[in-house]
């Protein structure tokens, strides 16, 4: 199909407008290889919320190509047959656009290691700049009635025992699956995920379905993330008005008061996953993980953080991101992280944390439900592309 013979409804961003509905040509495929890909489902992530409130770093603005259709999780059908894949499969795209996917050879040593999330090319190539697809003008992206393209390096087929509903929600569970076995923690540690929103439960379920972890304990606001995490595999669950009161206690050491700030906390976790991205949690990460324990960010730093950092100095914390997902050591093997997703998504029965969906033209109210989904017992806000 020629670029331009058919127009498609999206929902566009540029750096001018924060989303806009639209008409626009079907992107054209880069180079033959490439696939062309029909969403069926699409979510919206946190990150999407913070491109669109302008809350997000501007550290990306350099490595993406506005106006660009948005929406980086999503389930969809190969539209026609290409490169080794037939119309009609269905498929969870993997978004980072790496070397390979860029038709750059030889790749950099990131990708060429595995952890092409971290791919230094991600402005050359055959495509616009991007670090995913729905962050790149050439590729299109899931908020979309139409098709976005895809290079066939970025698809994985999706089991039978996988429906559209837990398919759609894989690239955030691979995201957390490289969080857990970044970590690796022991069946002596106590391990502590604040925040429990989707990134936070689906880091609890990687922790309990993919490593050797011990105790887990959360930090949940809301009914339906404690029971979630509960379900998923947390050991206990605090809330966070609890966390320098009850918690402490919980992990073997006691909370001190200062004369301005947040208390001290001697002693702590071994290892602490933050699933939020906020400034004060970040901090809270810190104040309660043991000294020479390990801290992960999982969840995006927002634009502007203040943080007093004397906890990582004076307790010698390491201090890890997580970014996406790559190909894992994982009990001897090379494994993607969105392989292991599918493997464990039917034993935390995944599509149960999916929904409410929303048609195309419904986003303001989509977008809306995305942003109270804590208070509201949501876990995955999704556009449906079927209805």
């Amino acid at each position: 199909m020629r670029a331009g013979s058919r127009r498609i409804k999206t929902l566009e961003t540029s750096r001018f407008s924060p989303l806009q509905l639209e008409d626009i040509p079907e992107p054209a495929l880069p180079t033959p290889e490439w696939v062309r890909l029909r969403p069926l489902l699409s979510g919206i992530c946190g990150s999407d919320l913070g491109t669109l409130s302008s809350e997000n770093s501007p550290y990306f603005s350099p490595i993406t190509s506005p106006p660009f259709v948005m929406g980086h999780e999503l389930v969809g059908e190969i539209a026609e047959d290409n490169s080794g894949f037939q119309a009609g499969e269905r498929v969870v795209l993997e978004p980072a656009l790496g070397c390979t996917v860029r038709g750059i050879h030889p790749p950099c040593s990131y990708c060429a290691s595995g952890r092409y999330a971290l791919c230094l090319n991600v402005a050359r190539g055959d495509i616009s700049p991007g670090i995913q697809t729905g962050f790149c003008h050439d590729t299109g992206g899931g908020w979309s009635q139409g098709t976005l393209v895809a290079h066939p390096s970025q698809l994985h087929r999706v089991p039978d025992a996988v429906p559209d509903e837990a398919a759609v929600a894989i690239e955030p569970l691979a995201c957390a699956v490289h969080a857990a076995l970044g970590s690796a923690p022991t069946p002596d540690d106590t391990t502590l995920v604040i925040g429990a929103g989707s990134v936070g439960v689906f880091t609890v379920a990687a922790l309990r379905h993919l490593t050797d972890a011990g105790r887990i304990i959360c930090v949940a606001k809301h009914e339906r993330q404690r029971d979630e995490a509960l379900r998923l595999g947390a050991t206990e669950v605090v809330h966070p008005e609890e966390t320098y009161t009850k918690l402490p206690g919980m992990l073997g050491t006691e909370a001190y008061k200062p004369e301005l700030g947040k208390p001290v906390v001697m002693g702590g976790a071994e290892k602490a996953f933050e699933c939020v991205g906020a400034a004060g949690t970040i901090e809270d990460a810190l104040r309660l993980t043991k000294p020479g324990g390990d801290v992960t960010l999982v969840g995006m730093p927002g634009a502007k953080s203040s943080l007093d950092l004397t906890a990582l100095w004076y307790k010698e914390i390491h201090l890890t991101g997580s970014y996406a997902y790559s190909v894992e050591n994982y009990q001897g093997q090379r494994t993607s992280s969105f392989e292991l997703a599918l493997r464990i998504a039917p034993e935390i029965r995944l599509e149960t944390l999916v929904g409410p969906r929303f048609r195309l033209e419904d986003y303001r109210k989509a977008i809306a439900a995305a942003r109270s989904a804590g208070r509201e017992g949501r876990v995955k806000v999704v556009f449906d592309h079927k209805t």
